[in-house]
């Protein structure tokens, strides 16, 4: 199913110190992360623009097969939301007539394209609505934001997501309640997140 209406901002610009390397490239069953997570949800049929920073060439190069939109965030250094604000940039001077955006995060690589598809679903339905994910109470990625946000978070900057919106907006807030993978900090995470998925597939 298309969703034309809104499209997908995926960030993949972070360093990975935690990681002790190019988490980005880290292998998940044969393909790098962010391969994955790109691949993914473009299954939803959404535009999808995938923001680059620290390891960009190699970042850029994982990618290289798949039909996404490329921004290099240059201030990447300055925190996540240098590169939150250059993804909604793209999306205000190159997507005139999207309605929404799914800001996703290359980290979450067990995420599948299911619940960004009744995000983007919703979001057909509501379009003034903000659309987060309930993480322990706590409204997180991935996030759609309907396009009347997309000026100000076009400005963000920092080392904070956009929680400061989200606890702003809170009575147009909708949260989704799922068992959402964790994120993929450190290589134990990547190592629990291999046994998860070969859990899956064996059924």
């Amino acid at each position: 199913m298309q969703y034309s209406d809104a499209a997908i901002v995926l960030l993949a610009a972070g360093k990975g110190r935690r990681f002790g390397g190019i988490k980005q490239l880290a292998m998940l069953a044969g393909e790098p992360i962010v391969h994955r997570a790109a691949r993914l949800l473009l299954e939803t049929g959404a535009p999808l623009i995938v923001v680059t920073g620290a390891h960009a060439k190699e970042v850029k190069a994982a990618l290289d097969d798949l039909s996404v939109h490329r921004v290099r965030n240059n201030a990447w250094q300055e925190g996540m939301g240098t590169s939150l604000a250059a993804g909604f940039r793209h999306l205000l001077e190159h997507f005139d007539t999207v309605t929404g955006a799914l800001l996703c995060l290359a980290d979450q690589p067990l995420l599948d394209s299911t619940l960004p598809i009744r995000m983007l679903h919703r979001h057909a339905q509501a379009t003034d609505r903000l659309l987060a994910v309930a993480h322990d109470g706590i409204a997180g990625p991935p996030v759609l934001f309907p396009r009347d946000c997309f000026a100000e978070l076009a400005e963000w900057s920092g080392h904070a997501g956009a929680q400061a919106m989200l606890r702003r907006e809170a009575l147009r807030l909708e949260t989704f309640v799922v068992d959402l993978p964790p994120d993929i900090d450190t290589p134990a995470d990547l190592d629990r997140a291999a046994m998860q998925l070969l859990q899956c597939e064996k059924g």
